[in-house]
């Protein structure tokens, strides 16, 4: 009983005081055998030849506790309330790339077309759990390459078209507001650990052009936004690729970033330096989670039908050494995790008959 008064306190704490992200007490690295997930999907049917009623690739996921959260991707978006074993359709097939929850009942959702362009991508929201939608930027999104949203910050990365900012819940928005510091904005991370004393840390990864050459820049604000600074990145990076790269910083001065090559890179002081902590694969990232201990997992594209391989690895040392979670006909392309014990990924079945898959921690 004691264990988990402390575990609820601290999460209350979190709750009423510290919007950035969940921070969890540490608890005991956890040793032996490598961690084993729940393969089960949103429950398409069918899908061969037009039949049957089928759920198309995922993309994102989102939980707001054990029970309940949002995933969303080509076959739809969709809502679970027992910890994502059923899913309920909330919207039908569709170009929807992204999705963050923000409360129990409010959800931020970007859709896209492809390719992107001006009018090919629209943001949605929600405070009813789904009952109605308002669209928020009409007819400003050109992309829909990523989308922050925790509390009242809601950011929307739209590559090198404008991107978005807005810290008051999305009522008003400030347009790039790294000013020209960026060619494109892919990808981004706001740690969640507490607050610096002028406001908290923000990092964004994009590319700058010199000389008619694009290379990888990551810019860091340590007051949510105002003002931001160049973070020196390694010059051995593979180059600028078409999709983003996935970060996770699980506090302010430590953190991963994913690239193509199966490259990550791992700072412990804010950016100041780097060291590779890279996957025992050639494949591109495609997502990242990490506790502030160092756990965590990283998923690989996974997509060559007749060349299958490894999808998903975990470490327990920060990236040192990774083992295999996941192989074969699995690809994931989003994780999602509140903490210990707590985590989610999302996915598909490469093949031609489409199905999505949900890959559940086993607690």
């Amino acid at each position: 009983m004691r264990f988990w008064s402390l575990i609820l306190s601290c999460l209350f704490a979190f709750a009423v005081g510290q919007w950035q992200g969940r921070s969890y007490p540490p608890v005991g690295v956890e040793g032996g055998k490598v961690s084993n997930f729940f393969i089960t999907s949103t429950g398409g049917t069918g899908g061969g030849f037009g039949r049957g009623d089928p759920h198309y690739a995922l993309l994102d996921v989102s939980f707001w506790d054990d029970k309940v959260g949002w995933t969303c991707g080509y076959g739809g978006v969709f809502r679970t309330e027992d910890g994502g074993l059923t899913w309920k359709r909330v919207k039908p097939p569709g170009g929807w790339y992204h999705i963050r929850m923000v409360g129990k009942e409010e959800v931020w959702l970007l859709e896209g077309e492809h390719p992107g362009g001006w009018g090919k991508a629209r943001l949605w929201h929600t405070k009813d759990n789904g009952a109605s939608w308002e669209e928020v930027l009409a007819g400003k999104l050109a992309h829909y390459y990523y989308l922050y949203a925790k509390y009242n910050q809601v950011w929307v990365l739209c590559n090198g078209y404008p991107s978005y900012h807005a810290s008051d819940g999305g009522r008003t928005w400030k347009e790039n507001p790294w000013g020209n510091m960026l060619s494109s904005a892919v990808a981004m991370a706001i740690p969640a650990d507490v607050p610096t004393g002028k406001g908290f840390v923000v990092y964004v990864l994009g590319t700058s052009r010199e000389d008619g050459k694009e290379s990888w820049k990551l810019i860091k604000s340590e007051d949510g936004g105002e003002s931001w600074e160049e973070v020196n990145l390694p010059n051995s990076l593979p180059g600028p690729y078409w999709w983003f790269c996935p970060m996770c910083f699980p506090t302010s001065e430590m953190g991963w970033i994913g690239f193509p090559e199966g490259k990550v890179i791992f700072t412990v002081d804010g950016g100041k330096s780097w060291e590779f902590r890279n996957l025992p694969t050639d494949q591109f990232v495609t997502a990242l989670w990490f506790d502030q201990l160092g756990r965590g997992f990283a998923a690989v594209e996974n997509k060559d039908i007749f060349h299958l391989r490894n999808t998903l690895y975990e470490t327990r040392d920060g990236g040192r050494s990774w083992q295999v979670v996941l192989a074969g006909d699995k690809h994931i392309s989003a994780i999602c995790g509140l903490g210990p014990g707590y985590v989610w990924a999302v996915g598909d079945v490469p093949g031609y008959i489409p199905n999505d898959i949900v890959a559940i921690l086993k607690r």
